[in-house]
């Protein structure tokens, strides 16, 4: 499914959701690189990083085909009374600029940004006017957005992956070296319907590009027994000997004697016995007052 992805093969919207410890920035990057040499226009809108921090591990020859959107450097207007992008003209920022001629990819860096300052009622319209428009306006096919899943409650972010046709999770322990496989989980709502989840394990080649390594292998199951150890006797890493134990499983002969000599509770000697059953005893019975009857629950029952 990741192979897909590099081909161009999603669209609509494609949520790259990342944690505090796994970033997901250099895999939007390989997206960005492969829309590039598949000759796709590309238009990236910053709200989170500035454009040299989002550009670093790109070639010149990427970065110069890349169109740009800046929501970083003046989101709220301080700077002067027309910036480049306000945070509130998110629905209208297709409006006008963009040159004729090829599909686009809008590139959203990032969604958790603007989650976190606008209404999200008012986001999800914005982008559903971005990929539902009409068929010969200039709506992307594809937008390809950042989103910090431990930044939003789980009932928005089930929200956000609904209205996704394609969701890539990234888990697994940071990399140790920047060419160390990686783990996401691939969650895609085909036009056809259904939802098919794979996970797939990837890398980040030097040039920024994206290597699809397949499926992992599957880790064992939470409970499943452990591996088989050698029997008694059998001839292993301990050349046929037992190894020692730190208990014993038998009694001894005085054990088992003083285990015989205890007399079980539920066993009474006849006197005892006997002075049991001639004990008097006494049932007690007081009932309740008038007032407490419930004619609805008459034996109390009910009463918890």
């Amino acid at each position: 499914m990741l192979e897909a992805l590099v081909a161009g093969g999603a669209e609509g919207l494609v949520l790259v959701r990342d944690s505090a410890a796994c970033e997901g920035r250099s895999l939007l990057r390989a997206f960005v690189s492969a829309a590039v040499q598949r000759a796709e226009r590309v238009l990236v809108v910053l709200f989170e990083v500035p454009r040299e921090q989002f550009e670093a591990g790109l070639s010149p020859s990427v970065k110069q085909r890349l169109l740009y959107r800046d929501g970083f450097t003046d989101p709220l207007a301080w700077m002067g009374p027309d910036p480049d992008l306000r945070a509130g003209d998110f629905g209208e920022l297709l409006a006008g600029g963009l040159p004729p001629g090829g599909p686009l990819t809008l590139v959203l860096d990032s969604l958790s940004w603007l989650l976190l300052r606008l209404p999200p009622p008012h986001l999800c319209q914005a982008l559903g006017a971005l990929l539902g428009g009409p068929p010969n306006s200039a709506r992307p096919p594809r937008l390809l957005a950042l989103l910090h899943g431990d930044l939003h409650p789980p009932a928005l972010l089930r929200a956000l992956g609904a209205l996704a046709s394609t969701q890539l999770t990234l888990g697994g322990a940071p990399p140790a070296t920047p060419g160390a496989p990686r783990l996401a989980s691939v969650l895609s709502r085909p036009r056809r319907g259904g939802v098919s989840q794979k996970d797939e394990s990837f890398t980040l080649l030097p040039d920024g590009s994206l290597c699809s390594l397949g499926v992992p292998p599957p880790a064992p199951e939470e409970g499943s027994p452990p591996p088989a150890a050698p029997t008694l006797g059998s001839s292993g890493d301990s050349g046929g000997r037992v190894p020692p134990l730190t208990f014993r499983l038998r009694l001894s002969a005085a054990e088992r004697a003083a285990r015989a000599a205890v007399t079980p509770p539920y066993q009474l000697s006849p006197p005892r016995r006997s002075t049991l059953l001639q004990t008097p005893g006494t049932i007690v019975c007081t009932p309740e007052p008038p007032e407490d009857e419930d004619p609805e629950d008459p034996d109390d029952d009910l009463d918890v």
